[in-house]
This record gives structure tokens, C-alpha cells and sequence, in this order.
């Protein structure tokens, strides 16, 4: 074992780049994630099947991470702006994740020294508050090559808080290109060309699999017949004439349309209908009116409303009139006991003998 200490100790290893991962935890994680989906019940087939099942779940959960890193901006929390929103735009979100904690401890460091050495500069780099314990990061006047002595940026590719020390010394603004590893940028899949020739970025590679999706689907019913299977292929074959024609320029398509299969028509989109409403032919329902039945209005706009209104304010007024004619005739024939009393007086009932209360006429 101590013949072969460079390949284990972490002495040996320290310049070796290993993104960060030391033990067999990634490959444990990937078994957790199989596992979800293989059993060891499963025959050969089933297990190809549900291994396809993981395999477009992982390619799914990367298309999300791809498409939130490239339309949506995490949220500035550090005192470093400037170094923080570099960051930002130019690693992925997962890797920004793990560089903010770097800007954290950044704030914590101090450049106790530096020394120029004519082509490049060694700072002595101490943590605030701790002493024994120092750092040299040895940088060019330009900042274009940068290396401390942790090496974490060898073994990880991604700047420790002893060199984040050294850029604010300096007054540096953006993170250098030096210190930004390709594979850790959000175009590092703009430049990996398969054998297919999709570049797989989040978008692209979005729709290569949703159309992926409805061809298999497609291949899958027409298989079943030679009628639906010739159909399908003068349609396939006609779409890549016609795309390959677009990218060269030539843009007419050809006038006699889609083939046709037994005297089939066109395969064509549906007409659209609006199926909202209770219509017989799935439009929306006709507003009546509620009185006439009419289309056009409403029950406060109807003329028959309005009709049936001054009809009834007519009777209302004749009747308060009438009421009001019958009082005031009541009221002159109202008299007192004695008034009348004096009327059958002088009346032909004089004589008459009449007993009980008189009544007036109001009464």
C-alpha cells in the first residue's frame, strides 16, 4: 500500500483534478436513482424498458436544470457584487451554488504581504482573527494566471477564498477567464456536437425528445397496417424534402399537396369549435329576452317592459285619483248630531217618533 500511496493518499493527490469527489458516494447516488425504476425480478426486456424510463427522467431533470439556468438569475447575497454576479453569468446555477460559500470565507481573509518578484506577485494570504496558518497565492500583474498553494482550484476548477482575497486586493471586478473552467459554464454543452448533429442545449434538446415522443407513438400505430405505414412514409419523406429545401434556400412547396392513400383526403387539423353553451351545434347560447323573447336586448331594454311599466303608472295614477275623489266627497257630507238633528226638524219626518241614536252621514 505504500508503493502505491500516489494513487491514495491525499498528499499525492492534491494537484490531481477529481471534481471534488473522493469516495464512491456519486455512484452510489446514481444506484439510488436506478433502483427506483430497476428491480432484480425483471426480465431482460423489462429491464431495458424501465432503464429507458430512468434515463429519459435523468434527461428530463437536466433539461429543467438547463432551461432555469438559462432564464432565470439567482438572487445577489454576498458583500462581493461585482465578483458574485460574474459568477453568476458565467458557471452554472449548481456550481454558483457551491462558489458563494467561497465568497463567504472571502470576506473573513487578509493579504498580510506581498512580494514582487518582477514577472508576478506572491501574497501571503492569513485568515482575520487566526494566526500560524498562511496561504501564498502567486499571481502575474495581469491576474490572467492565478495559483494558491491549497490548490483547490486544481482539484475542484474553482477559485478558493485565498485567491477571491487577492482579486479584491487588486481591485478586479471579473472573475479571469483563467480561473473559470469550461465544464463548469452554462455554454459548455453548446460545443458538444453529437453523433446526430443536435447540439444539445436545454431548448434543442427539449424538442428533440418531444418530437422523439409523438413519432414512436405515430410508428407504433402505422406499423400495424401497410395502408397507414405507406401514408406515414410519403409524409416523413415529404416533411424532410421540404425542410431540406428551406435550408437551402428553396422555399415553394410542392403545389400538390400532401399524398393521398386510396383516395383518402389530406390528413388536416380539425375545425375549431366552441363547445362552451348548451347549442345544438356547440356554439355559444343566444341571449333572449326574458317578456318577448326576442335576441337582441334584455329584459331592462325590452319595449314591452317599458309598455307594461307606463300601462301600470297609468292605473296607479287613476286609482289614487279615484281615492282621492271618494274622500273629498265623504268629507262634504260630514256633519255634526246637531246638524242633523236640526235637518229632520224641519223635514216631513218631524212628526215621526224616533228612538235610538241619530247617525250622521259620515258615520
Amino acid at each position: 500500500m505504500y508503493e502505491r500511496r500516489h494513487s491514495w493518499a491525499t498528499t499525492h493527490i492534491r494537484e490531481k483534478f477529481f471534481a471534488r469527489f473522493r469516495t464512491t458516494s456519486r455512484c452510489e447516488g446514481l444506484h439510488a436513482v436506478i433502483s427506483r425504476y430497476v428491480k432484480s425480478q425483471y426480465s431482460y426486456t423489462e429491464f431495458l424498458r424501465h432503464f429507458h424510463r430512468c434515463l429519459m427522467f435523468v434527461r428530463a431533470k437536466e433539461v429543467e436544470a438547463d432551461f432555469e439556468c438559462a432564464n432565470s438569475d439567482p438572487v445577489m447575497t454576498t458583500n462581493l457584487k461585482q465578483l458574485e454576479q460574474s459568477a453568476a453569468e458565467n458557471y452554472t446555477r449548481a456550481i454558483f451554488y457551491l462558489f458563494v460559500p467561497i465568497l463567504y470565507r472571502a470576506c473573513s481573509m487578509r493579504v498580510v504581504d506581498s512580494k514582487d518578484n518582477g514577472s508576478y506577485f506572491i501574497h501571503t494570504v492569513s485568515r482575520y482573527g487566526t494566526s500560524g496558518k498562511d496561504w501564498r497565492v502567486v499571481a502575474t500583474s495581469d491576474m490572467r494566471e492565478v495559483q494558491c498553494t491549497c490548490m483547490i482550484m486544481e482539484c475542484f476548477g474553482v477559485p478558493c477564498e485565498h485567491i477571491i482575497a487577492v482579486l479584491v486586493l487588486n481591485n478586479v471586478h471579473e472573475i479571469p477567464r483563467s480561473l473559470i473552467l469550461p465544464r463548469w459554464t452554462k455554454d459548455a454543452k453548446l460545443v458538444a456536437v453529437q453523433s446526430m448533429g443536435v447540439i444539445w442545449d436545454s431548448v434543442q434538446l427539449a424538442q428533440h425528445w418531444c418530437l422523439m415522443d409523438w413519432y414512436q407513438k405515430v410508428c407504433k400505430i402505422s406499423c400495424h397496417s401497410t395502408e397507414k405505414f405507406q401514408f406515414a412514409r410519403e409524409i416523413a419523406m415529404l416533411m424532410l424534402k421540404h425542410f431540406e429545401n428551406e435550408d437551402a434556400g428553396d422555399t415553394s412547396f410542392p403545389p400538390e399537396g400532401p399524398p393521398t392513400e386510396g383516395g383518402r383526403a389530406p390528413a388536416r387539423n380539425p375545425p375549431r369549435r366552441n363547445t362552451k353553451g348548451n347549442s345544438a351545434h356547440g356554439g355559444k347560447k343566444t341571449q333572449r329576452c326574458c317578456l318577448c323573447r326576442e335576441v337582441g336586448h334584455n329584459r331592462t331594454k325590452c319595449l314591452d317592459h317599458r309598455t307594461m311599466e307606463s300601462s301600470s303608472a297609468v292605473a296607479d295614477d287613476m286609482d289614487s285619483m279615484d281615492i282621492d275623489m271618494a274622500t273629498a266627497e265623504i268629507s262634504l257630507f260630514q256633519c255634526s248630531d246637531s246638524d242633523t238633528q236640526a235637518g229632520f226638524a224641519n223635514s216631513d219626518f218631524a212628526g215621526t217618533n224616533t228612538s235610538g241614536p241619530v247617525m250622521s252621514l259620515a258615520d
